[in-house]
């Protein structure tokens, strides 16, 4: 077995692989030009008996400070013989190597595999955030404007999520499957791409939204996250997220939103057909090596 990092020849099979997981809805193969035009991502390949039988990457964020264990992925006829425990071992030495605070890693909270890896290697979770994707939800004709809403701008956002520091959990602001250190340097870079709103001020409660467009399996995708103090401004801003995916004539919605609030609930439209979860963050401090299986 040799782990190394990727090899342009190795993309062939990274995409084979990738095309046997999750039922053959992976986002990676949409993903994979920009993870590896990326300077501070660093893929690595298993290669056994001449064979590519697994993969994971390892990004560096947060300034220097965290390892972003991700993508970690096991050719389907060659799972359960150790290979993502050698691959994760690996990439928590290379964090160890660059000096790294810290590493943090995402998955859905039915993953059972990898939440078993990030427990056996000492990490601990650190927040949850629920989770909806909706397809064919144009029919959708809820509407909650009971809340104004209105665009903002990357430092609106930042300052509403600061002033307002129980929303996040030691500060972590999540968007699609990420975690990162609310910084007003982070949302200022994700305003490339990103949109914003906020509720009007009206000195109770509160939201702020922001999301983008993207394209899942050939089809665009609006993914969106929502922090909420309280329910009416919950609603509002769920309810105008729906309608943006609607003008961005988007095919599905991908939502993360605050832990206490329901998306369903009594919302006409999103009881049936919607899958629902929760993104699990998990996280170890220096040294990373000092677990063993």
């Amino acid at each position: 077995m040799d782990i190394r990092e990727y090899q342009l020849s190795d993309i062939p099979a990274i995409l084979e692989i990738s095309r046997r997981t999750w039922g053959g809805y992976d986002q990676l193969p949409y993903e994979l030009d920009e993870l590896i035009a990326n300077p501070n991502s660093f893929l690595y390949v298993i290669e056994y008996k001449g064979r590519i039988v697994a993969f994971a990457n390892l990004n560096v964020i947060d300034g220097g400070k965290t390892g972003w264990l991700e993508h970690m992925r096991v050719h389907f006829r060659y799972r359960k013989r150790g290979f993502a425990w050698a691959m994760t071992q690996h990439l928590l030495a290379e964090a160890e190597a660059r000096n790294l605070n810290r590493v943090r890693l995402t998955t859905a909270i039915e993953n059972e595999a990898t939440r078993q890896i990030a427990t056996q290697i000492g990490m601990h979770q650190v927040l949850q955030m629920k989770l909806f994707w909706k397809g064919n939800y144009r029919g959708i004709r809820w509407k909650d404007d009971s809340v104004p809403i209105r665009a903002c701008n990357s430092d609106e956002a930042y300052d509403f999520l600061n002033a307002n520091p129980d929303l996040t959990t030691d500060g972590i602001v999540v968007y699609y499957w990420h975690a990162f250190d609310l910084t007003r340097e982070l949302f200022s870079s994700l305003s490339n791409k990103f949109r914003f709103w906020r509720t009007e001020e009206t000195g109770q409660g509160g939201a702020l939204a922001f999301g983008y467009s993207q394209i899942f399996h050939d089809a665009p995708m609006w993914a969106s996250t929502i922090y909420a103090l309280d329910v009416p401004s919950f609603y509002s801003a769920l309810s105008h997220q729906l309608q943006v995916a609607k003008e961005e004539q988007a095919e599905g919605m991908l939502c993360f939103h605050s832990p206490p609030f329901q998306a369903g609930g009594e919302i006409p439209g999103l009881k049936r057909g919607t899958f629902a979860s929760s993104l699990v963050l998990f996280e170890k401090r220096r040294p990373f090596l000092s677990l063993q299986k």
